[in-house]
């Protein structure tokens, strides 16, 4: 099955081998698969909380396992992301993405939260919030992760920034972005926000301006 936009950014962004990576939030499991299928890390785990699908996927991915690696094995936990403890010094890449940005700074700070320090320079995370990105950049900046990479995604008539960040990473995270305003799009996409954000000045000015004087200090070439 051929991924969206979305999960293909994803997918490409992730071209170093990896012990173990989390597909979470990961609904019917299409990026964890294809990275199955390509032997993206030694051991894949699907993680959602929704009983059904967790259960469906598991059954596909049994049906279908005479065509995955060997060497790559595969994990379905119903479970709350939050929840997820990271017990071993493997390197590790855990993926969030289709929830808001909110939810995904909470889920962030809990893994963080669960993981001893010693094993957290060899973590790292891509996330894709549907909305309030901005928020969850600074939220990462507080938990001191750094900037690996990031992209824009259009899909749907909808962009999404695609974010790589680890405890390793020297490189600052900015909470307006930087490297996602070289899309051929970024133009309309920062007209978006713009006005977005000019409206949110009526729920809380003093926020809401210092978001604005932010992306106005852009300049797209």
């Amino acid at each position: 099955m051929k991924l969206s936009n979305r999960l293909s950014a994803i997918d490409n962004l992730i071209n170093t081998p990896y012990d173990v990576i989390w597909d979470c939030c990961c609904d019917h499991g299409q990026l964890g698969m294809a990275l199955l299928k390509r032997g993206a890390a030694k051991q894949i785990n699907f993680v959602d909380i929704v009983p059904a699908l967790m259960d469906e996927l598991k059954n596909t991915l049994i049906r279908f396992s005479d065509q995955q690696a060997a060497a790559c094995q595969w994990r379905v936990l119903c479970q709350d992301v939050a929840t997820i403890e990271l017990s071993s010094a493997a390197k590790q890449l855990i993926i969030i993405a289709g929830v808001g940005g909110e939810l995904l700074l909470r889920l962030v700070q809990q893994i963080i939260a669960n993981c001893p320090v010693k094993l957290r320079e060899q973590l790292s995370f891509i996330v894709c919030p549907v909305h309030h990105t901005y928020a969850l950049r600074q939220g990462l900046q507080a938990l001191g992760l750094g900037l690996i990479k990031e992209q824009l995604v259009q899909e749907n008539n909808r962009f999404y920034e695609v974010i790589q960040v680890s405890f390793n990473s020297q490189q600052p995270l900015t909470a307006a972005g930087a490297e996602i305003w070289q899309h051929t799009q970024a133009q309309r996409y920062l007209h978006q926000l713009l006005a977005h954000y000019t409206r949110m000045l009526n729920k809380d000015r003093g926020y809401f301006q210092q978001v604005l004087d932010d992306y106005q200090k852009i300049v797209i070439n």
